[in-house]
């Protein structure tokens, strides 16, 4: 079941299911927390929540939630934002169908549309999404890359999610820019450059959400934006009510101010 943003945005659905629930597992991997905590979800359904790590969902295959449903107990698993929108989510809900259990999909906001929305860029000019991942054993991903190379063909926006580490450190908009520029510098097919437009969310939901736009060697600069969930957005063909939108988060200050 999705928690939405923040603690703001739980469903009075996910309330009621997380409190009738015999097991509540919490997994923060696919999401930095930002505003949510164990604890606080904790005090909010008056139960223990049992947190799971990526080796428990992916390594393991939600070996321990699975145990639990072949108990005869009701579980939830509790996501930031909604369940979906991770791979490793559909993963376990096909699972558990196959090993004849029922699942139920309580859904929450999450942060897609948020970033959709708060872009102001329109839904419908979007294309294929894609991770921005931390260098594994010194290799660097190039799909996200690719995935903007052909959204920016066809004049669609591109929507980057950005990498979580397992000790729950979420990668930031200037790392995900930076590490675009280092594909691109490799690949020198003028996909992304310095001068490419992006636009930069920060907290979506929470007290101290920010958004950022413009060049991305300057939006790599900024020192505005606060910590973690980041995402980043590179527009694609604009809609003149889409260039007001974006003008509106201008990295230049003065425009900020206008």
């Amino acid at each position: 079941m999705g928690l939405g943003l923040t603690p703001r945005y739980i469903t009075l659905a996910a309330l009621e299911a997380l409190r009738t629930s015999d097991t509540v597992f919490l997994e923060t991997y696919t999401v930095p927390l930002s505003d949510w905590s164990p604890e606080k979800l904790e005090k909010l359904i008056g139960k223990p929540v049992v947190m799971l790590t990526r080796r428990d969902l992916e390594d393991l295959g939600g070996r321990a939630l699975l145990e639990e449903l072949d108990r005869g107990r009701t579980v939830a698993l509790a996501v930031i934002g909604d369940p979906f929108i991770a791979t490793t989510h559909l993963s376990l809900k096909l699972e558990a169908i196959k090993n004849g259990h029922r699942v139920e999909t309580i859904y929450g906001v999450s942060a897609h549309c948020a970033a959709v929305s708060a872009s102001g860029l329109f839904p419908y000019k979007f294309g294929k999404s894609a991770t921005i991942v931390y260098p594994r054993d010194g290799i660097v991903s190039e799909y996200p890359y690719d995935v903007l190379k052909e959204n920016k063909e066809r004049g669609l926006h591109t929507l980057f999610y950005l990498d979580v580490l397992e000790d729950g450190r979420g990668m930031t908009v200037a790392e995900a820019i930076e590490i675009l520029l280092g594909v691109e510098e490799r690949r020198r097919e003028g996909v992304f450059t310095g001068d490419t437009l992006v636009v930069g969310l920060a907290r979506l939901g929470c007290s101290d959400e920010a958004i950022v736009s413009g060049r991305a060697s300057a939006v790599k600069r900024w020192s505005g934006l606060p910590g973690p969930p980041h995402m980043l957005i590179v527009p694609g063909n604009l809609h003149f009510m889409e260039q007001e939108s974006v003008r509106v988060y201008s990295v230049d200050a003065e425009k900020r101010r206008s």
